[in-house]
């Protein structure tokens, strides 16, 4: 069966953006996002990494999990108790000696039609020793967080009013927008929390197109990816202070990919995120290995 090759985003960008979105119509943007685990509570993608600069590789694992109120939630190097109804979107890349792991936990706030972020964390360590590490939280209009960088911890607080979305994972929870397609726009407002910085920057989502993406390997586990290619809207995601031409580029599939029987709706099927060394262009691939359900 055809495996689906999927280009996510994490190395350059996904480590520092939090997202919070503005939609184009009446809507309100939380209002969009539907429970991307209605009819199951767990959702795994394993993706293969290559840096086109030097073809080096690595492997990124993302973890969907849906938990009822008042559950108990491993977190990081923290444990959550009593949490609302929600969804931890969790993420590990493998890189070289280099290991990132990051994660947010979305509140699923009036039944099923809001995700809102609640709890983020990140952690980088390098060969085997812990670097850096973020927990952070969104309080009211901000977006509080302790940073641990080597034996120092650093607070910090930035204004997060309006919608938001945390960075870690936000990929997969655009994919639970019910407005998706052709002419969606979203607007930004991001919460950075790197190990030299806290701060907010300005982002936009513009989906204009569609895109035929073909594919050379093979999965077992997606029963439905053809092999004259899947239909994916085209999603280019860019920064005001960024330089034209260098948007991270998403390919979400159109129509439902069935695993295991079950579907999948708009999966993340494509990223490109670019960067530049020695004036020239490379990208960041993240494909889809494996894709699991239960």
């Amino acid at each position: 069966m055809k495996k689906t090759v999927l280009i996510i985003f994490v190395v350059a960008m996904v480590a520092v953006l939090g997202v919070g979105l503005t939609a184009c119509n009446n809507a309100t943007p939380q209002g969009q996002l539907a429970n991307l685990l209605t009819d199951h509570n767990h959702e795994t993608f394993v993706y293969d990494v290559v840096n086109t600069k030097d073809n080096s590789t690595g492997v990124y694992t993302v973890n969907l999990d849906a938990f009822n109120k008042d559950a108990t939630v491993e977190f990081g190097n923290r444990t959550l108790e009593n949490v609302q109804k929600g969804i931890r979107v969790q993420g590990e890349l493998v890189f070289g000696n280099t290991k990132y792991v990051m994660g947010c936990y979305y509140n699923l706030v009036s039944g099923t039609s809001f995700m809102t972020p609640a709890y983020s964390f990140r952690t980088v360590t390098v060969d085997g020793t812990q670097t850096f590490s973020m927990q952070g939280r969104y309080v009211g209009g901000s977006f509080e967080c302790e940073r641990y960088i080597g034996e120092d911890t650093l607070l910090n607080s930035v204004k997060a009013s309006g919608t938001v979305f945390d960075n870690n994972q936000f990929q997969q929870v655009l994919r639970s927008v019910t407005t998706f397609g052709s002419g969606l726009t979203l607007s930004f407002t991001t919460p950075i929390a790197s190990a030299t910085t806290v701060t907010t920057a300005s982002l936009t989502a513009n989906c204009s197109s569609t895109a035929k993406i073909k594919d050379t390997g093979y999965t077992d586990s997606v029963e439905d990816l053809k092999e004259e290619g899947i239909d994916c809207y085209v999603v280019y995601i860019s920064r005001a202070t960024e330089v034209k031409g260098m948007s991270q580029t998403l390919y979400y599939a159109v129509d439902n990919i069935k695993v295991q029987g079950w579907s999948m709706k708009n999966v993340l099927v494509r990223i490109v995120e670019p960067f530049t060394s020695d004036g020239k262009r490379y990208d960041m691939v993240y494909s889809l290995k494996t894709a699991t359900l239960s």
